[in-house]
């Protein structure tokens, strides 16, 4: 609900108009406000009484932190903050979504399709926080928004890392008592089995209206959460043995976030489509009113001291010594998504609990908030003549690589994957077309962002289907995914009404004729992209499809024909094999699960296998000058590199660590230093020592760095970072 802004709000923060009062309680107060760029906010702040106390700007920063590291898929993006500040200040993505007890209010108990959905999801949400060694403490209803897209988390004002009981006193409990865990309620350590405890605490009033412990006094509900039976009444028969297991007393005996996500829903179909017609409503309601609220201000009491000396429109602003400043903002969607690009002026506070290697680490040169799209939305981030180009589902950014600068954004483009670029120019699918008019590939400016003359305009094919796919641009050759135009009758832009087919089809760029066409025997998947990556190299198209099942089946065609040459499935993941470039080159095609393997191009047989002891891991490859560059271990452990025509182990990084999440990104290859990426941070192995040289500790896992001149550029799935490289020698990989 939006309230009038008081006589003595701030007129702005940091440069972000205030437009209204989202809420306001003991702690501080939350704003509606929107950025320079255009971006909408929520702009929380501290009572500046509380702001004095140590112990309470410690929770603040601490909560910003929480808020960083599960990022804008399960929560809200962290625009900009001040933790810092004379009065510290979070600006997050303004959620266009109601929270959970506002949803089940409006609808009632929510179906069980709905509360599955909104499960799993959450429980993927809470398994990245987790892995990041954060808790939440403090899950509950209204701390959950419901969108379009899905649940997000918001509020960690209580949140710390698992196992700190530097902010919580012995013997005290911190949070909601009807939704504590037991161990919470005493007073004892709150583990990631506390969060699964409180989440399942949360679906049981999505289910039903009210929560298993019901309301009352805080000494009642904690003695109820402590030693009573949950009151599960009202749960779907099918639901009750997860929430019974999830809701034990003893932590031991609930399941892990992972376990839950599977026993609860299957991930069919988008989260939208399991939402009651009412609550999707009042989504689309929210995302409206944002634009049509008129901001007011209450006047100043006749009575005020300072009624007479404070002029009409001006308040205090806040004063702050660290800023994260507007770099431009992309359009609002109806996911909440995409509320703007920052950068960070000044770096991070000192970390006295830096992880081994992080002293010796490059100072970042510039900072931003960028919000990405997801890996297995073709999400990666492209470098297009010194810029960074990040495309969502709000439209498009370029940002200046040499100073983190905003550029421009725009908001043309539907999807990330009708976009692809040469290195040089940036091309688009322009779904500005009536269907009777074609299809249209265009490039786009690199000054402004502003669509440029066609350089394909054909009315064979159909420009409005939703699946398009602009593949890749290489050597003046635009590669495209598409289908005939549709027949009478038919929906124009619906993916499933293609009753001709889907092609693989390419144009020439320099007058805008088709060269190839092949026709594909079988169409997508309704419910997610289908070509997860492609590459052409000399003679040779390589497309990775997705597979019903999630895989990837790579379709190997011939570039100056357009036929198939081989086709068969790989032994990896679909969201994996999107976060990365494909590894190939004139000779093979290589990938990674159990071993490395080499598929020749011409045949598709195996060229070589290389492979440790049995039931070794190996994540996504690189190639770079005859080298494939992989790390190699259950967990992540140590980098290895191969020869890619023998498949012979040329070296084995010495002293390798336990370092997460790095099998599901590629390494990223310089002159000097090779460059893992996992949630500890972006860590740099000497190409001569074979040693770890640094590691600089921001978590940057989910997509490949770029190499642009002299800096690299880290890019995580909200986050975006430029360190110096040693030589100025760096380029990007060949792959």
């Amino acid at each position: 609900m939006l309230s009038p802004l008081m006589h003595d709000d701030p007129v702005d923060i940091a440069g972000i108009r205030l437009l209204a009062r989202l809420g306001h309680g003991g702690m501080g107060t939350v704003y509606l406000a929107r950025t320079a760029g255009g971006g909408t906010v929520a702009l929380k702040t501290m009572h500046a009484g509380i702001a004095a106390d140590p112990t309470s700007r410690a929770r603040f920063h601490l909560e910003t932190d929480a808020a960083r590291v599960i990022g804008g898929r399960h929560g809200a993006v962290v625009v900009a903050a001040d933790p810092l500040a004379e009065t510290p200040w979070l600006a997050t993505e303004y959620v266009l979504g109601p929270p959970l007890d506002d949803a089940v209010g409006l609808c009632g108990p929510l179906p069980e399709a709905s509360v599955r959905a909104l499960g799993a999801a959450l429980a993927g949400a809470f398994a990245q926080l987790h892995a990041s060694g954060i808790v939440h403490r403090d899950l509950k209803p209204s701390n959950v928004m419901i969108t379009a897209y899905g649940p997000k988390v918001i509020d960690f004002g209580i949140a710390r890392a698992a196992g700190d009981d530097r902010l919580t006193r012995t013997g005290t409990a911190a949070g909601t008592p009807a939704y504590m865990s037991p161990e919470q309620a005493t007073g004892q350590d709150h583990s990631p089995a506390g969060d699964v405890f409180a989440l399942a605490g949360v679906l049981t009033y999505a289910a039903t209206g009210h929560g298993p412990f019901g309301t009352g006094h805080a000494a009642d509900l904690l003695y109820r959460v402590r030693y009573a039976a949950p009151d599960l009444s009202g749960v779907p028969a099918a639901l009750l043995p997860v929430l019974e297991r999830c809701l034990s007393k003893d932590p031991a005996e609930r399941p892990t976030t992972t376990e839950l996500a599977g026993q609860l829903h299957s991930g069919d179909g988008e989260f939208a489509d399991h939402l009651p017609g009412p609550l999707l409503a009042d989504i689309g309601r929210r995302a409206t009113e944002v634009w049509q609220y008129q901001p007011y201000r209450m006047a100043v009491p006749a009575s005020h001291a300072t009624a007479e000396t404070v002029p009409a429109g001006k308040s205090p602003v806040l004063s702050r010594r660290r800023l994260l400043a507007v770099g431009g903002g992309a359009a609002l969607s109806l996911a909440g998504t995409g509320a703007g690009t920052w950068a960070w002026v000044n770096g991070r506070a000192s970390d006295p609990s830096k992880p081994p290697g992080a002293d010796r680490a490059p100072s970042a040169l510039w900072r931003r908030s960028i919000e990405t799209a997801p890996p297995e939305d073709m999400g990666r981030p492209m470098l297009v003549a010194g810029r960074i180009v990040v495309v969502n589902g709000a439209g498009v950014t370029a940002v200046e690589a040499s100073t983190g600068r905003n550029l421009w954004s725009t908001s043309p483009v539907l999807r990330p994957w009708d976009v692809a670029t040469d290195g040089e120019k940036l091309y688009a699918v322009d779904y500005s077309l009536s269907p009777d008019e074609g299809l249209r590939i265009v490039e786009i400016g690199l000054e402004d962002g502003e669509l440029l003359d066609p350089v394909v305009d054909t009315k064979s094919f159909n420009g409005k289907l939703t699946r398009n796919q602009l593949l890749c641009v290489n050597d003046g050759i635009a590669w495209l995914l598409t289908a005939p135009v549709p027949e009478k009758g038919a929906d124009p832009s619906s993916d499933t009404d293609v009753a001709r087919g889907w092609r693989i089809v390419s144009f020439s760029l320099s007058d805008g004729r088709m060269r190839t066409e092949l026709v594909l025997e079988q169409s997508p998947p309704e419910a997610f992209p289908w070509v997860t990556g492609t590459r052409a190299v000399g003679s040779r198209l390589v497309l990775f499809f997705r597979t019903g099942t999630g895989g990837v089946e790579a379709t190997v065609c011939d570039t100056s024909s357009g036929s198939v040459v081989w086709r068969d499935a790989l032994p990896v993941e679909a969201d994996d094999a999107a976060r990365n470039p494909i590894a190939v080159d004139q000779e093979n095609l290589y990938v990674a699960s159990d071993a490395v393997y080499a598929r020749r191009l011409a045949d598709g047989r195996e060229a070589w296998r290389y492979g440790a002891a049995k039931g070794t891991s190996y994540g996504s490859p690189a190639l770079k000058d005859g080298v494939i560059y992989v790390v190699e271990g259950v967990g992540g452990r140590a980098l290895v590199a191969v020869d890619a025509k023998t498949g012979v182990l040329l070296w084995r990084e010495k002293d390798a660590v336990q370092s997460g999440h790095e099998l599901k990104v590629a390494p990223t290859v310089g002159d000097r230093h090779v460059y893992k990426h996992s949630a500890a941070g972006l860590r740099a192995i000497d190409l001569g020592t074979h040693r770890s040289a640094w590691l600089h500790g921001e978590s940057l896992d989910k997509f490949s760095a770029l190499l642009s001149a002299d800096r690299l550029i880290g890019c995580g799935e909200d986050d975006m970072t430029a360190l110096p490289v040693t030589a100025a020698a760096e380029s990007s990989p060949a792959s």
